[in-house]
């Protein structure tokens, strides 16, 4: 978990020697980045997801594509049948969802991130070969099966 605790110096930090270091490290320093509000204070705390992209030329060189924090899930006497809340808090489901918000936003402009390919004629895209997604995240997720369901899923998207 996340707490509000000062994050130590940068100051002569060591360079990250694997490569989960370095997703940990970038996951982080993107989060202190980020303006206080809407963070953990005092004695709070939270779970961080990011999504991390990795390319070819360089595995330990990543780039935070999404981020979410969150440990909530409405429960059903909560949810709206207009269909305007947000049902699961959790962070990695924060983290997919503006992952996705991204790629759609990018693709409807009309100006693909150079990591996305066009997949065909069917409005599909894909992960230009040799990039790579990660999911990070500072606490093991609330349901794991999460994770499986991560690691079977398709790597096009149709628009």
């Amino acid at each position: 978990m996340l707490s509000s605790s000062p994050a130590p110096s940068q100051e002569g930090a060591a360079v990250p020697s694997s490569w989960a270091e370095a997703a940990s490290s970038a996951a982080l320093r993107h989060y202190r980045s980020l303006a206080k509000k809407g963070k953990p204070q005092g004695r709070e705390s939270t779970v961080l997801a990011a999504i991390l992209l990795s390319a070819p030329q360089d595995s330990h060189s990543l780039t935070v594509l999404s981020m979410g924090t969150g440990t909530k899930c409405l429960g059903a006497s909560m949810l709206s049948a207009r269909g305007d809340l947000v049902h699961d808090a959790h962070a990695e489901v924060i983290a997919r969802r503006a992952l996705l918000r991204l790629v759609y936003s990018e693709i409807g402009r009309g100006a693909p991130p150079d990591w996305l390919v066009a997949s065909g004629d069917a409005g599909r895209w894909r992960l230009r070969d040799g990039h790579c997604l990660h999911l990070y995240i500072t606490q093991l997720p609330f349901d794991l099966v999460t994770l499986c369901r991560w690691s079977h899923a398709s790597t096009t998207i149709a628009v």
